[in-house]
């Protein structure tokens, strides 16, 4: 179980964000716990009321078994704002209970928890209280934070140096975030026209389907025995029992022929039906689901093309410059109003039009005179052809 969470954390870049802030608050549970642990025997030693250590330490564990209840229940940001404030909440007892520069140090160690799970509202929210309440700290017990050896004025020193690890973890933050929702927006963007695109494909297949009289796999009795011997015994492999899948693979039959919706609408048909038939949505092969485009994906995967790019250069076909521009203008016009795809299987609308004039690459297919003519007459061209 270790090896496998050392293995988790060495490859984080590649799981979804959900499951690192999980990683992330499992380490920092850790850290609290143990310093839960080390609190008990040094609250002994802290100018408090024996009620108030109890108070203190009774709330730290209630926050670690909160912690934990909330990562079972898998609800991450519950859980991820249950740390930050238990390790608040340790800043305060220990800054208001002892007089020293290793409380003076606290500040930062919860600075570094809070910036740990690079969430911004979390950030400006408990990082600025950290901050201020690090600041009045340092002005009301300055004296008991200095060592033998400081400079004086070292005080100020003390609380530039808070705010400057304050701000440059807040700029990192922002930093970070910017870039993560671009990203974000730009998958997003890319998602819709990937969709589209699947969607018109799906569409088509349909329609030369109909006019071809063939029809559709599922209904094929070798199919259907083909997908019952396969799951029958990949369910052995597992269950050590195939005979339960059989109910299963004839319900994802009956939702291609009744349709999925259909099922759901049905008010006779039992909560476990339909969340069956809401998981087996994703497996149909008469609509654009997930296996579709998984299977379009892969289908598509290195396709080789017999063109060259070079076969497609402009100035291959003549050595004129005004005629190069003439059919930069033609192409322009032909991207920016989408009539390479203009169909009943692909309509975009204006957006989609403009991000697909921007994502397309000219360069590949004009020389250097037509692109620098493209790059200093641009709005000139935006204003006359972009219509």
């Amino acid at each position: 179980m270790i090896k496998k969470f050392i293995n988790t954390l060495l490859n984080t870049e590649y799981l979804p964000m959900n499951d690192v802030r999980k990683i992330k608050i499992i380490i920092i549970y850790i850290f609290l716990a143990l310093f839960t642990i080390f609190t008990v025997p040094v609250s002994m030693l802290l100018d408090y009321p024996i009620w108030v250590k109890s108070v203190f330490i009774a709330g730290f564990v209630l926050t670690l078994f909160l912690t934990m209840l909330f990562l079972r229940i898998k609800k991450i940001f519950f859980a991820m704002q249950i740390t930050i404030v238990q390790a608040v909440l340790f800043m305060i007892y220990y800054t208001q209970g002892i007089t020293s520069f290793y409380a003076y140090l606290l500040f930062y160690v919860v600075l570094t928890i809070i910036a740990l799970y690079q969430e911004i509202y979390s950030y400006f929210i408990y990082g600025t209280f950290v901050t201020i309440l690090g600041v009045f700290y340092i002005f009301s017990e300055g004296e008991g934070l200095l060592l033998n050896n400081d400079l004086s004025g070292a005080i100020y020193i003390y609380m530039v140096s808070l705010i400057l690890y304050y701000l440059v973890n807040f700029a990192f933050i922002f930093i970070n975030e910017k870039s993560y929702t671009e990203m974000n927006i730009e998958w997003i963007n890319d998602k819709k026209t990937n969709d589209a695109m699947q969607e018109d494909i799906f569409n088509y297949m349909v329609a030369l389907r109909k006019v071809e009289g063939v029809s559709v796999v599922y209904e094929d009795p070798e199919f259907q025995k083909a997908i019952h011997d396969t799951s029958e015994f990949i369910a052995k492999q597992i269950m050590k029992d195939g005979s339960e899948i059989e109910n299963l693979v004839d319900l994802y039959f009956y939702i291609h022929e009744k349709g999925y919706q259909s099922i759901l609408d049905n008010q006779d048909i039992s909560v476990n039906m339909r969340k069956t038939t809401l998981a087996l949505k994703k497996y149909m092969i008469n609509d654009n689901s997930d296996l579709f485009s998984m299977i379009i994906n892969f289908s598509l995967k290195d396709y080789p093309s017999k063109i060259h790019m070079d076969e497609l250069k402009v100035d291959q076909l003549t050595n004129h410059k005004d005629e190069r521009l003439i059919a930069f203008a033609l192409i322009y016009v032909y991207i920016a109003n989408n009539l390479h795809q203009s169909s009943q299987w692909n309509i975009l609308d204006d957006d989609q039009k403009q991000k697909a004039l921007e994502d397309f690459n000219f360069e590949p297919f004009f020389d250097d005179y037509t692109m620098a003519f493209f790059q200093d007459n641009i709005d000139i061209i935006k204003k006359y052809l972009n219509k």
